[in-house]
């Protein structure tokens, strides 16, 4: 019996899979090309935010995954002064504009310390939707485990 290769975990080789998938040659897919059931277990940690609002400096997302809900609602970044694991927007500007000016996709990952929480290790991936090498969105993805202050002191 063959045995399967093992589920890649990291959201960040997942999503750049799956966008180099969906671009069949392209510069890079459409929004029109996403389909959520296709990532239906990362699409709680998603998000899609269009270029338009960012040139405009109005952050308003389109989607918002759960998971980046609950993390923000729970002051997961309020303790951090780059805001890494957060929806805002405006904190995570530099990281848009780097997508929008290559039409690439970017990675990041590292970790901080959250004085209440411990430290919080994250990967967060951003990849770029539109056509005829304009981005019109950017789709993004977020994970992190929070190692628990206790933890840290064992």
């Amino acid at each position: 019996m063959t045995e399967l290769p093992p589920i890649e975990r990291r959201i960040t080789l997942r999503m750049l899979a799956y966008w180099e998938k969906l671009r069949e040659g392209r510069d890079m897919p459409g929004e029109h090309d996403i389909n959520r059931d296709d990532i239906a277990d990362l699409w709680d940690s998603c998000f899609l935010i269009h270029t338009r609002n960012l040139r405009e400096h109005d952050y308003n997302y389109t989607y918002l995954g759960q998971k980046i809900l609950d993390a923000y609602e729970h002051g997961l970044s309020e303790d951090s002064a780059n805001g890494i694991v957060s929806p805002n927007a405006s904190k995570l500007s530099g990281s848009f504009s780097k997508v929008m000016e290559e039409n690439k996709p970017l990675t990041e990952e590292g970790e901080f310390t959250c004085e209440l929480l411990g430290t919080v290790k994250y990967r967060q991936c951003f990849v770029p939707l539109g056509e005829h090498g304009q981005v019109d969105a950017i789709l993004g993805g977020m994970h992190f485990k929070i190692f628990p202050v206790e933890a840290l002191k064992s």
